[in-house]
């Protein structure tokens, strides 16, 4: 939904369905004063005032907002209005906050993997009810990729790129921005899909790896991606909404933090496809 179209009752009306599954009647969560402190919001700008804003980098970045709303299990989720891929489109979304490093061998792995399994269908019900109440979400993020596609579009690279996003919405609308730039794409959900297709041939010219995935995440698919001799020369993009360390990471040849724009991954495609000695696609 573009800015200007956005309103404080859009906002609240997220936020009402949001605590009306994450933190059912009878339960301690909801906060009266602060629901009051919302409904006095006269504009948009005065309702954000509420939330915590992520600062831009200092490359070129886009805007979220983030509010803590948390759930009956779990205080940390967060309602998130978000500007992504298409400047001033704004779109709401879950973040359940919970990719904190709990190593298998600890012992409360086995409850924490079931917390985040609840946190991860709330947040896929608090966003389908949204989508319902005709509010914006990455459905309409993935329409609007899909409707820029072909308006964007530019002739054949030969570069193949396998796109690893457990958004399926997003990873839907990014393979249509990324097919109608000329790129040949195969979209993945999960760690353990994309690595049993790399172990066949073609294999792709760039993997782009979301950091969080359901159980194996983007740092262990990383690692057996570098332990392979088959893989450990593709280059790689990660891209994270969560503040890692890059250091405890395996070598990547780039880093996109989320949200970001278009514009942004279509320059960092480019340069991470290019020879270094040629100059010419790795496809090619």
């Amino acid at each position: 939904m573009r800015i200007e179209e956005l309103t404080p009752a859009h906002v609240r009306r997220a936020i009402e369905l949001y605590q009306e599954l994450a933190w059912p009647v009878g339960s301690a969560g909801r906060d009266p004063a602060f629901a009051a402190r919302l409904a006095r919001a006269q504009s948009l700008e005065e309702l954000l005032l509420h939330f915590e804003q992520l600062e831009l980098e200092e490359r070129e970045g886009s805007r979220s907002y983030l509010l803590r709303l948390g759930n009956q299990r779990y205080p940390f989720m967060k309602f998130v209005v978000q500007e992504y891929l298409v400047d001033g489109e704004f779109f709401f979304t879950v973040d359940t906050h919970d990719n904190l490093d709990v190593r298998a061998n600890a012992p409360d792995f086995a409850l924490w993997q079931e917390l985040k399994l609840y946190n991860r269908e709330l947040k896929a019900r608090i966003e389908a009810a949204w989508h319902a109440a005709g509010l914006p979400t990455y459905d309409d993020l993935r329409t609007l990729c899909e409707d820029l596609a072909p308006v964007e579009r530019e002739s054949e690279k030969r570069i193949r790129i396998a796109l690893v996003d457990d958004e399926k919405s997003v990873a839907i609308g990014l393979g249509a921005l990324l097919r109608g730039r000329g790129y040949e794409v195969e979209l993945f959900h999960s760690g353990e899909s994309v690595l049993e297709r790399l172990q066949h041939a073609p294999r792709p010219d760039l993997l782009i790896l979301d950091y969080e995935l359901p159980a194996l995440d983007g740092e262990a698919v990383l690692a057996s991606v570098r332990a392979d001799p088959k893989l450990k020369d593709m280059p790689v993009l990660m891209a994270t909404a969560s503040s890692i360390q890059l250091e405890r990471l395996g070598p990547i040849n780039g880093f996109l933090r989320k949200p970001y724009p278009r514009k942004l991954l279509f320059t960092t495609i480019a340069q991470l496809t290019l020879r270094p000695s040629r100059g010419t696609p790795r496809g090619g």
